[in-house]
């Protein structure tokens, strides 16, 4: 000890054992008021006492040396417990050595072995060694009567701790410390998880709603690709073949006119090299001179026809309805050019170039007009009307070729009369004639079909520029793509989706629809957040996180409920041992001390917890009973009560008691303080010599004033107090003193 409360400067204290080898007894004796008991308050102190109550003092600082007028006062108060532990059966130091401090500014501090220390180590390693802070290890003044006056309850807990139940109960209350806070961790992990859950739900489905995105989109992008590249390639290929067909129409007319042209120089060197009548020439003439007014402005009908059908199919709108006035006014045309036909093959004299070429009007207006009902052309808004001057001059067109028509028949007539007379002579002139209109015709078939051929190309290029805004609009991507294979599709155009190189791109029936579904998709789930994929993550490591937290604190919950049920089963166990040997051994020296009498202990079961059923409920703090009763009969007496006896006979029953402890669960050692200070001479030797009995088991220190107590110690320590207020130490062994005398004697 040093600077704790009178013991102001270093102080050392042994307990050894005695030349017998027994643990032995050690005395302690002093005036009153010299310190002897702080020797135990000191004791106490170091094993962790809290209560200021038990140490004598108001507050944490009376422990400290106060000073006196000649010795200042200490910074602070330190006491080390030293213990032997040679057995090692509980713990594995083969000393503990204890160490508390507390200076003046409030700040304290325990050690183990010169480690810094927690409270709860102290207290959970001196249980394991069999030592209590409040049990019968250290008996202070006034504490001998507590066992009998303590509450069943708080006597219980004494005879637990004496029972060596204090590790498994210091254990048990761990656990269900552990466990309260695994409660109320759970309930927090599981209030978290609850928060989080519907948050990590709605990410979750708005990452598959991204997912389904980029598969949507991967898909409108190849089906994208396929459609306007099938589209595209269609287009160019039909714009190839329309540009051939107009060129071979081109070619054909050229050649058809150069034949004609070759035939009238043959027809001019005829009529040079054989002289023609009079009567002939006017009429060949006036004939030539129809045919070529009627060609002339048959040429220009047509080139109106062709100038109308190409400025139609400009305006017109791919895809759209064809309107019914249209269909009215092509069959319009087609009855008016039945009617015609039907007039010259009624004819006497039948034009059979001009037959051929309102059949061949009938057959490419009849085909376009079913062509158009299969992809018709828009009905404008508003009915769109010709040209006026193109209505006009047609009309005028007309009506000058039936007056021709007219005069060519009655000029044909007489030509064939002429001819009939001049037939001989001028079959190969009409041969030639023949062949001049067949040639002529031709020709005109040929501008016929490349007039066609350029409405039809404008057709295409109006699909091209429709599909090309399409693209821009949905796919803006493949623009560039398409516009420079403009002029390269012949090449390149399977890139775009036929990776065969066949002249089409396969396409699915549904295609169009299938791309406008995607289109809607898309557009339905809209855009998202690509940090939320990121959220989504954390979100669910975390959830994952405290989940797998949740299932280890409910495992770590049963694992501590299954060692509570275990230290239950343990506690009640020892203690029903150890009880019963105390109850023999508090019979046995009771009787011992007032030399006759009974004496027992009784258990106190605990009232069972009852839910609403009024059922008993188990619970895993119980373990053992709820309090412990003692009953004593002094002899000659019939009461059991304890609170009936006397001063003497309570101090008795309490040594009675505090032997059978130390006989039934011996510590390794105890600190009386003037336990016996109520006993008389009689019965101070009775104690004494219980002591002695013992004292092989426990190594007991005593403080007291008893001569007869003194006389068992085979150590004594004296305290006296100096002028200076610090308590000091004198020390005999008695077997030393023997052998001086003995050695005197002889």
């Amino acid at each position: 000890m040093q600077g704790f409360k009178t013991f102001a400067h270093k102080t050392v204290l042994e307990f050894v054992q005695d030349a017998g080898g027994r643990r032995g007894v050690t005395a302690v004796v002093g005036p009153n008021g010299s310190g002897k008991s702080n020797i135990a308050d000191a004791l106490r102190w170091v094993m962790g006492e809290q209560s200021l109550k038990l140490l004598r003092g108001k507050k944490s600082e009376d422990v400290i040396f106060s000073g006196t007028d000649q010795r200042a006062r200490s910074g602070f108060a330190e006491v080390t417990l030293l213990i032997e532990n040679d057995d090692r059966a509980e713990v594995e130091f083969s000393q503990i050595v204890l160490t508390r401090r507390l200076y003046r500014d409030g700040q304290s501090e325990y050690e183990v072995n010169r480690q810094p220390a927690r409270l709860q180590d102290v207290t959970l390693l001196l249980a394991q060694c069999g030592v209590g802070q409040r049990s019968y290890s250290v008996i202070g003044q006034g504490m001998i009567d507590h066992v009998l006056v303590a509450s069943p309850a708080e006597r219980k807990e004494f005879f637990d701790e004496a029972f060596g139940l204090r590790p498994f109960q210091l254990k048990r209350q761990s656990a269900l410390q552990k466990i309260e806070g695994a409660k109320d961790n759970l309930a927090q992990t599981e209030a978290v998880l609850r928060e989080i859950g519907p948050r990590l739900t709605g990410l979750e489905r708005q990452v598959k709603r991204l997912q389904e995105r980029e598969h949507l989109e991967q898909e409108l992008h190849t089906l994208e690709r396929s459609y306007y590249g099938h589209h595209w390639q269609e287009i160019m290929q039909g714009m190839d073949q329309a540009r051939g067909r107009s060129e071979r129409a081109r070619a054909e007319q050229q050649a058809r006119e150069a034949e004609a042209i070759a035939i009238e120089q043959a027809l001019a060197q005829l009529e040079q090299a054989t002289p023609v009548q009079a009567g002939f020439g006017a009429l060949r003439k006036a004939l030539d001179d129809l045919l070529e007014q009627r060609n002339a402005l048959r040429e220009r009908q047509l080139k109106l026809e062709s100038n109308r059908a190409v400025a139609a199919a400009r305006a017109e709108k791919p895809w759209a309805p064809l309107p019914l006035s249209k269909i009215i006014q092509t069959l319009s045309d087609l009855h008016a050019a039945h009617e015609e036909l039907a007039e010259l093959l009624a004819a006497k004299t039948m034009d059979l170039a001009r037959v051929r070429a309102i059949g061949e009007c009938l057959r490419v207006s009849s085909a376009e007009l079913v062509g158009k009902l299969q992809r018709p052309a828009p009905e404008p808004e508003q009915e769109s009307h010709p040209d006026p001057a193109w209505e006009q001059e047609a009309q005028k067109i007309v009506s000058t070729l039936a007056d021709l028509l007219r005069q060519i028949t009655e000029a044909e007539e007489r030509l064939e009369d002429w001819n009939a007379s001049e037939q001989g002579q001028r079959k190969h002139i009409f041969a030639l004639q023949h062949q001049l209109n067949q040639k002529r015709q031709a020709a005109q078939i040929a501008e016929r079909q490349a007039a066609d051929t350029a409405v039809e190309l404008a057709r295409f290029e109006t699909r091209r520029d429709t599909l090309m805004a399409e693209v821009q609009q949905y796919a803006p991507g493949l623009e560039a793509e398409l516009s420079s294979r403009n002029t390269q599709h012949g090449t390149r155009s399977s890139e775009l989706g036929a990776p065969d190189g066949k002249s089409t791109i396969p396409l699915p029936a549904d295609a169009a629809a299938r791309l406008q579904h995607l289109r809607s998709q898309v557009e339905w789930i809209g855009g998202i957040d690509p940090e939320t994929v990121k959220e989504h993550q954390d979100t669910k490591e975390r959830f994952d996180f405290l989940t797998k937290q949740t299932d280890d604190l409910r495992q770590t919950m049963a694992t501590l409920e299954q060692v509570v049920t275990e230290l239950n089963t343990t506690i009640r166990e020892r203690s029903e041992t150890a009880f019963r040997r105390l109850d023999r051994e508090f019979g046995t020296y009771f009787k011992k001390l007032f030399q006759g009498g009974e004496a027992c202990l009784v258990e106190l079961e605990p009232e069972p917890e009852t839910d609403e059923a009024e059922e008993p409920v188990e619970t895993p703090t119980s373990a053992g009973p709820a309090g412990i009763e003692i009953q004593a009969t002094p002899p000659g007496k019939r009461f059991k009560s304890i609170a009936l006896l006397s001063g003497g006979e309570r101090a008795l029953t309490s040594i009675a008691l505090i032997c059978a402890i130390m006989a039934t669960h011996p510590s390794p050692f105890v600190v009386l303080d003037e336990v016996d200070a109520a006993l008389d001479e009689s019965n101070s030797r009775k104690f004494a010599d219980i002591i002695t009995s013992l004292a092989d088991k426990t190594q007991c220190v005593v403080i007291t004033h008893n001569r007869a107590t003194m006389t068992q110690a085979h150590v004594l320590y004296g305290v006296t107090m100096g002028d200076d207020g610090a308590s000091q130490l004198l020390s005999v062994k008695l077997e030393d003193v023997e052998k001086i005398k003995q050695k005197k004697a002889g």
